[in-house]
């Protein structure tokens, strides 16, 4: 994720991240043109949300996530919740629910990487 806007709402910081990511397990390929937006508290409790499109490695179809979660700026602790829908190509009819926990690592200055620290669980169902 990389840092784009950054502002001051009362005591909240608030960041707005721009979102890739690859994608490995159940989803085999990469998550582009999303957005997150994270309201950092003055406790250091973060409330977060966002969104990005799944592109199939296979170039067969997408997805399109949306997620929300809380966190923590001294811990780098984060949990939350995932849904995807409106897939398309060999992903149409998805609709994918779960889970995430995990601690997020800061490798690079102004980017915040969750890399093999997040564990996700869900299901995926194929409707008609």
């Amino acid at each position: 994720m990389q840092i784009g806007e950054t502002q001051h709402a009362g005591s909240n910081l608030i960041k707005i991240y721009s979102v890739t990511a690859d994608a490995v397990g159940t989803f085999y390929g990469s998550l582009v043109d999303g957005t997150e937006r994270d309201v950092i508290h003055p406790d250091g409790s973060i409330t977060f949300e966002g969104g990005a499109t799944f592109v199939s490695a296979y170039a067969c179809g997408t997805v399109q996530f949306l997620y929300s979660g809380r966190g923590n700026i001294y811990t780098h602790e984060e949990t939350g919740h995932f849904v995807g829908t409106q897939g398309t190509g060999c992903l149409a009819g998805i609709y994918s629910v779960g889970t995430f926990h995990g601690y997020l690592n800061a490798t690079r200055e102004g980017c915040d990487v969750a890399g093999d620290n997040v564990s996700y669980n869900g299901q995926v169902v194929f409707a008609p």
